[in-house]
């Protein structure tokens, strides 16, 4: 069991190794995949244009943007190490959008 606290206010915790945490994901790899890449340009435009100001200025916002950009580096360092592995998939898809529900 790995315990996950869900943002942002961390008091709602699940189990990442728990297939019923994904239940509400897609079952294939080609479709996270382009649900994570669709939220990861979603993200970029929504730090980087949108709300620029905040995201350069906000302490609450500079620290969100550094998970997210790990999150993203994870993702893009091993997305092809594990593209036809669809738990793996689900809990980037996850763990990215637990982040990015609550954008400063």
């Amino acid at each position: 069991m790995r315990k996950f606290l869900c943002r942002p206010f961390r008091d709602f915790e699940v189990d990442l190794d728990d297939p019923k945490t994904y239940a509400h994901l897609p079952k294939t790899t080609s479709k996270l995949d382009d649900r994570m890449l669709q939220k990861i340009g979603y993200t970029y435009c929504y730090m980087n244009f949108w709300h620029k100001k905040d995201y350069d200025e906000w302490d609450v916002c500079i620290e969100q943007k550094s998970r997210i950009e790990l999150l993203i580096k994870n993702f893009t360092e091993n997305r092809k190490h594990n593209y036809n592995n669809v738990n793996w998939y689900r809990e980037q898809v996850f763990l990215f959008e637990d982040e990015i529900e609550n954008m400063c």
